[in-house]
């Protein structure tokens, strides 16, 4: 499949940028040194590079761009280099407080952060890329079984979602803040009730005390999982009443899971999520989209020439059913259009319920992908 050649491939060649990085720093700076994200061994801007390169080396072998000539890649990656840097840079700075790319000592530089130099090596790099490295690359990917690729490229995906999970968590030292709140809304109640019930005879004093000591007991943990399925179940029950709804089970889209309960699944994981972790994203709006979010109502294995692009188009088309059948309103649709970011990189998540779809559907892709349902909290 496209989609996943592209991904696989997009971090292959951020693993050999990683490689490459290190090596040049270590060189630089006398030591061993490493240029990374936080967990992950990878430099994403060299595979934003690849995918860029095997989208020209697609359109030149399907025809639809001329063979274009060394020289002119060398030029379009030089020039790109150069404009596209410095931005890209300075706002990596301003985020992070850190240097994308130091190029301080390197002749004919523009303020440390691009140079002459750097981006003809840049344009070298780009004619290997895309007359050696791609069609060898292409030629690799293609040897490898359509079930092998799935599940390289939801792995790949997943260790890019936990890696940016764990670079947030440090940032924000989100664990140190969560017992923090905990803390203080602990001592808020303690303080309330101290005040509130001063007498130590009275009797809401001693409610106070027993509801103190209460502990959260395994029965409680059911009954609040069954209340909370309830009321998921209230929630989409009258989509499952629809005849549209009930023809996506018709179709299998990840492992055996059909594209409904696939819809299900996200639903049920954005419900949790939103509530569990008190996101504030609007409910009905979330549970909405992620129903609806791949509506496109075909099997996308059934062989069509067409369905190789499904990737980049389902989410337009899914949305289009769902303005059809339901009349869904611009916020859900703009969710439903982004949900296959950053496949689709134009189209990118603004509201809460979109970022939420997001992740969650990535997630539930590949959980079920590697049938493993049931045992990362599913439904089907």
């Amino acid at each position: 499949m496209l989609l996943n050649r592209y991904i696989i491939a997009f971090f292959l060649f951020s693993f050999i940028g990683w490689i490459g990085e290190s090596i040049y720093c270590t060189i630089c700076e006398h030591k061993r040194a490493s240029r990374k994200s936080i967990f992950a061994l990878i430099c994403m801007i060299y595979g934003c590079g690849a995918l860029l390169a095997f989208f020209t080396y697609d359109l030149m072998e399907s025809g639809r761009l001329p063979n274009i000539k060394w020289w002119m890649i060398f030029i379009f990656a030089f020039v790109t280099s150069m404009v596209l840097g410095y931005p890209a840079s300075w706002a990596f700075e301003k985020l992070f407080k850190e240097r994308l790319c130091d190029c301080t000592n390197v002749p004919l530089n523009i303020n440390g952060r691009i140079s002459v130099p750097t981006s003809v090596v840049f344009g070298a790099v780009s004619i290997l890329m895309v007359k050696a490295l791609v069609p060898l690359v292409n030629k690799g990917l293609n040897t490898l079984s359509e079930a092998l690729l799935d599940i390289l490229a939801y792995v790949l995906v997943s260790i890019v979602l936990i890696d940016t999970t764990l670079i947030i968590s440090l940032m924000t030292d989100f664990r140190r803040y969560v017992v923090l709140v905990d803390g203080g809304f602990q001592n808020h109640i303690a303080v309330f009730a101290e005040h509130f019930y001063a007498n130590p005879d009275s009797y809401y004093n001693r409610v106070m005390q027993r509801v103190g000591d209460f502990k959260l007991s395994v029965s409680k943990n059911l009954i609040e999982k069954q209340l909370c399925e309830e009321e998921f179940a209230e929630l989409i029950k009258d989509y499952l009443e629809y005849d549209v709804i009930k023809q996506m089970d018709e179709h299998i889209h990840h492992g055996t899971t059909t594209t409904l309960q696939h819809c299900e699944n996200v639903a049920w994981i954005c419900y949790l999520l939103n509530k569990k972790l008190n996101l504030n994203a609007n409910e009905k709006e979330l549970v909405e989209v992620a129903m609806l979010h791949d509506l496109f109502l075909y099997d996308w294995h059934d062989g069509d020439p067409a369905r190789r692009i499904h990737g980049f188009v389902h989410a337009d088309i899914a949305c289009n059913n769902a303005i059809k059948h339901f009349g869904i309103p611009e916020k859900q649709q703009e969710a439903i259009r982004s949900h296959m970011w950053p496949l689709n990189i134009t189209k990118i998540p603004k509201s809460r319920e979109a970022v939420i779809l997001c992740i969650v559907d990535k997630y539930c892709a590949l959980i079920e992908t590697v049938r493993l349902n049931k045992h990362f909290g599913l439904r089907h």
